[in-house]
């Protein structure tokens, strides 16, 4: 529960992410019991009101990723990696929600980067991972922070799961056929069975419950893919099963803008701020957000955290503005735009009546090279102060 106390934050200018993509110079921000009250100029504030005087400052949405390993990969060594299972390719029945640590560093380094709710969950090594988690990065435990605890079926595609299983382990799959075949025989088996099994299969909870719920629209089906070749198998297996699909990573996307906007696939860019560490993604370019952009693509920009740390995330965004990106459509995509691929704008994503109070306060435009975040609040609550100096 948030705070009954009202309490209004005064004189920001806020950026609310609406519809309209409002900014409200020198206005107030209300809140109360975790929600947004109000935005507006020259409001007619209540006595019993607390006030923050926030005079200068620019506040806008909570930042949104929804591709992370936040709280599940250990960032140390391989040996304490909870992201992945590696004792089979096949592991449709791992749950995000069973690896996660709320009290891992990488919550606190998101609540100082402004980002309030992240996606997280297994990672690519197998071409059937589990099932990842959408919750905030503050709270009194996991229950509490927890948004959707079934939020898709992890899955990829390329040489993450080839390399893994075919070259390291000496087992299937060794090629991108075995690896796609893999992701088939689920769904496969699924769509084989009558609604009596299906309910039955649900029940048990067996392996093939995940590829149920996804069958019937219950949740997406995530696939890691960076090559084109990938993507196209990508959008293919989704026809085929008639799934809805969200396309994780999309490095050469750009390559095949049209195929992707006819599929209506959901689409989540980067990290593209690092080395080529692999073949598939030697055409990886910060450029690719806009490439969407002017093709009329909505997506997400993402960090993969740890692979670019999740207090970055507002970086990437910027990155893609210095490679012609305009602003709004960048912080759209970390907020309200985020949200929305994940079917959450009617709870977070922008500043409007109603929705949780997550924000961030920032001493500049968050773009600026200057700015830094004076303060981050979840469900009204401050999760994060930058120290006076």
């Amino acid at each position: 529960m948030g705070d009954s106390r009202l309490k209004v934050f005064r004189g920001a200018a806020i950026h609310t992410m609406d519809e309209s993509n409002t900014v409200w110079e020198n206005a107030d921000l209300w809140v109360r019991n975790g929600k947004v009250v109000k935005v507006g100029r020259d409001t007619l504030i209540p006595a019993e009101a607390v006030i923050e005087d926030v005079t200068g400052t620019v506040i806008t949405p909570g930042l949104i990723d929804i591709h992370t390993h936040v709280g599940i990969w250990g960032e140390v060594n391989e040996q304490i990696n909870d992201a992945c299972e590696y004792s089979d390719p096949y592991t449709p029945l791992m749950k995000a929600i069973d690896g996660i640590d709320i009290h891992h560093f990488s919550f606190q380094q998101a609540r100082q980067g402004g980002v309030t709710t992240i996606q997280t969950g297994t990672g690519s090594a197998n071409p059937i991972g589990g099932i990842w988690s959408i919750l905030k990065t503050g709270g009194s435990s996991l229950q509490d922070m927890m948004i959707e605890e079934k939020s898709g079926l992890k899955g990829a595609l390329g040489e993450n799961p080839k390399n893994v299983f075919g070259q390291q382990y000496k087992k299937a799959p060794y090629t991108r056929m075995g690896v796609a075949h893999m992701i088939r025989q689920g769904f496969q088996q699924a769509s084989a069975l009558s609604p009596e099994e299906r309910f039955s299969h649900i029940e048990d909870q067996s392996e093939l419950s995940p590829f149920i719920e996804v069958l019937e629209g219950k949740m997406p089906l995530h696939l890691h893919c960076h090559r084109a070749d990938d993507i196209a198998t990508a959008i293919r297996i989704a026809n085929e099963f008639q799934v809805k699909l969200s396309l994780e990573h999309c490095t050469e996307g750009f390559m095949m803008l049209e195929a992707i906007k006819e599929s209506g696939a959901s689409v989540t860019l980067g990290p593209y701020m690092l080395p080529s560490g692999k073949y598939e993604t030697r055409n990886s370019t910060p450029e690719a957000p806009k490439l969407f952009s002017d093709a009329g693509i909505p997506f997400a920009i993402m960090t993969d955290h740890p692979f670019i740390p999740i207090h970055y995330l507002i970086l990437c965004a910027a990155e893609a503005v210095k490679y012609g990106l305009d602003e709004v459509t960048a912080l759209r995509s970390i907020t309200v735009q985020a949200a929305k691929l994940v079917g959450l704008e009617d709870r977070i994503g922008s500043l409007e009546t109603g929705k949780d109070a997550d924000f961030v306060i920032w001493s500049h435009h968050p773009f600026e090279s200057r700015s830094n975040i004076l303060a981050t609040y979840i469900n009204g609550h401050s999760v994060y102060a930058k120290e006076r100096e």
